[in-house]
């Protein structure tokens, strides 16, 4: 079964907690979701517990084409998430929450 908390899960840094997320729309600007997906509270801000129920059914990390999951902001104790697509491949991006000293990258290369 695909579960976007598995992939947010994965993208965290040892040690790193989610404090709150807020979803948004699914792909390119629907409001609704394909098949059975139960659609979350959009603009929310949410509890990781709040939203994990919502993240099943669906992954963050996809392949080529339009986006197949939420907008969603993440924020952590060290970084904000989002979702992001280059090239049609859709992952997660991040920058520190703080300022901080640190060589920033260039997304989509």
């Amino acid at each position: 079964m695909t579960n976007a908390l598995d992939d947010l899960v994965a993208a965290l840094e040892e040690g790193e907690t989610v404090e709150a997320l807020v979803f948004g729309p699914w792909g390119w600007g629907s409001w609704n979701p394909p098949g059975n997906l139960e659609a979350p509270p959009r603009g929310k801000v949410m509890t990781l517990a709040e939203a994990a129920p919502f993240m099943q059914g669906w992954r963050i990390r996809g392949g080529y084409g339009s986006p197949e999951c939420f907008a969603i902001y993440i924020w952590t104790d060290r970084r904000v998430l989002w979702v992001t697509q280059y090239d049609g491949s859709t992952r997660l991006d991040s920058a520190p929450r703080n300022p901080l000293a640190c060589i920033p990258e260039m997304p989509g290369g």
